[in-house]
């Protein structure tokens, strides 16, 4: 089932694992992931589509059952986690520098907001650019390019001439 796989990957990729007190429910990270397979089918383009209904957090065919797909469980394994880091940077940056203070009383936040920046910069937010790039340019099966010399926006045949100077109306010099 694929509620009890993708939720367990994603746990694991922001690191929320703790048994007792988990940062996010199954039911919190099962909505981020049936909004993330949406975003990933209009993203990637695969071979088999899924009919996703984020209010009754189904996906349906299984993913991960007979046939698992790889790719999909994936790219929206690693964009769901990626919107969980995103909202906690979110979160991070709403209460960085927060201060306080009633007479000698001081309230005081320190922030750790780079780190979460370097982690959406390198992290899973990347991951999925990357994975993205493979299923989309580096699996692609019919590719053609044109190739000639550059020529900018201002190209005007008239000056083709062999100098580049002349009768504007001699194309051939």
């Amino acid at each position: 089932m694929w509620q009890t796989e993708m939720t367990l990957i994603v746990r694991t990729l922001i690191g929320d694992l703790d048994i007792v007190s988990p940062t996010y429910s199954d039911a919190r990270i099962q909505q981020v992931i049936t909004v993330a397979g949406t975003l990933v089918q209009q993203d990637a383009n695969l071979e088999k589509t899924y009919d996703i209904n984020v209010t009754t957090l189904n996906i349906s065919p299984d993913p991960t059952t007979p046939a698992r797909d790889d790719w999909f469980v994936g790219l929206t394994c690693i964009r769901s986690a990626c919107l969980l880091d995103q909202s906690t940077f979110r979160t991070k940056a709403a209460t960085d520098g927060v201060r306080a203070s009633l007479g000698s009383a001081s309230i005081g936040i320190s922030s750790n907001l780079s780190g979460f920046k370097t982690i959406l910069d390198v992290g899973p937010c990347a991951m999925y650019q990357s994975m993205l790039d493979d299923i989309n340019i580096g699996n692609a099966s019919a590719i053609q390019a044109i190739l000639s010399p550059f020529v900018g926006n201002t190209f005007d045949p008239r000056y083709l001439n062999r100098g580049g100077y002349g009768d504007p109306n001699d194309l051939y010099g």
